[in-house]
Protein backbone atom coordinates (compact mmCIF):
# COMPACT_ATOMS: atom_id res chain seq x y z
CA UNK A 1 0.00 0.00 0.00
CA UNK A 2 1.25 3.12 -0.95
CA UNK A 3 -0.06 7.26 -0.31
CA UNK A 4 0.69 10.49 -0.67
CA UNK A 5 0.73 12.60 2.48
CA UNK A 6 1.68 15.88 3.98
CA UNK A 7 2.64 16.53 7.18
CA UNK A 8 2.48 20.34 8.33
CA UNK A 9 3.85 20.83 11.03
CA UNK A 10 5.18 18.96 14.06
CA UNK A 11 1.82 17.96 15.85
CA UNK A 12 1.17 16.02 12.36
CA UNK A 13 4.61 14.55 12.98
CA UNK A 14 4.78 13.28 16.25
CA UNK A 15 0.68 11.86 15.60
CA UNK A 16 2.09 10.01 12.50
CA UNK A 17 5.26 8.51 14.43
CA UNK A 18 3.62 7.67 17.45
CA UNK A 19 1.23 5.72 15.03
CA UNK A 20 4.17 4.41 13.17
CA UNK A 21 5.77 2.72 16.64
CA UNK A 22 2.31 0.93 17.71
CA UNK A 23 1.95 -0.79 14.20
CA UNK A 24 5.09 -3.30 14.71
CA UNK A 25 5.61 -3.40 10.83
CA UNK A 26 8.17 -1.25 8.62
CA UNK A 27 6.65 2.52 7.41
CA UNK A 28 8.91 3.74 4.86
CA UNK A 29 8.48 7.36 3.55
CA UNK A 30 9.95 9.10 1.19
CA UNK A 31 9.81 12.36 -0.34
CA UNK A 32 8.11 12.58 -3.69
CA UNK A 33 10.79 12.39 -6.55
CA UNK A 34 13.63 11.40 -4.12
CA UNK A 35 14.61 7.48 -4.29
CA UNK A 36 15.86 7.27 -0.45
CA UNK A 37 13.18 6.52 2.04
CA UNK A 38 13.31 7.16 5.63
CA UNK A 39 12.04 4.95 8.66
CA UNK A 40 8.52 6.18 9.55
CA UNK A 41 9.40 5.69 13.15
CA UNK A 42 12.55 8.41 13.29
CA UNK A 43 11.04 11.65 14.54
CA UNK A 44 14.40 13.44 13.42
CA UNK A 45 14.15 12.43 10.14
CA UNK A 46 10.18 12.89 9.64
CA UNK A 47 10.89 16.56 11.25
CA UNK A 48 13.63 16.80 8.29
CA UNK A 49 10.63 16.43 5.46
CA UNK A 50 8.22 18.32 7.25
CA UNK A 51 5.75 20.10 4.68
CA UNK A 52 7.04 17.93 1.84
CA UNK A 53 5.25 15.56 -0.04
CA UNK A 54 5.90 12.42 0.51
CA UNK A 55 5.22 8.86 -0.33
CA UNK A 56 4.19 6.71 2.15
CA UNK A 57 4.75 2.87 2.33
CA UNK A 58 3.37 0.04 4.66
CA UNK A 59 1.99 -2.92 4.06
CA UNK A 60 -0.14 -2.76 7.32
CA UNK A 61 -3.42 -3.17 7.22
CA UNK A 62 -4.18 -1.43 10.50
CA UNK A 63 -7.45 0.73 10.46
CA UNK A 64 -5.95 3.08 12.84
CA UNK A 65 -3.32 4.14 10.27
CA UNK A 66 -5.24 4.23 7.78
CA UNK A 67 -7.31 6.86 9.48
CA UNK A 68 -4.03 8.62 10.00
CA UNK A 69 -3.03 8.35 6.42
CA UNK A 70 -6.66 9.49 5.58
CA UNK A 71 -6.31 12.69 7.09
CA UNK A 72 -2.69 14.01 5.66
CA UNK A 73 -3.59 12.85 2.70
CA UNK A 74 -3.11 15.27 -0.14
CA UNK A 75 -6.35 15.88 -2.63
CA UNK A 76 -6.21 15.41 -6.64
CA UNK A 77 -6.68 19.48 -7.07
CA UNK A 78 -3.96 20.04 -4.41
CA UNK A 79 -1.58 17.39 -5.78
CA UNK A 80 -2.26 19.65 -9.77
CA UNK A 81 -1.57 22.38 -8.27
CA UNK A 82 2.32 21.31 -6.91
CA UNK A 83 2.83 19.93 -10.16
CA UNK A 84 3.06 23.24 -11.90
Amino acid sequence: MSKIIKLPNLEAIKEFVKNAEELGESVLVSKVGFKYQIDGTSIVGMIAVMGEKLKVECISESKRFQEILKKYKISSSENAKQKK
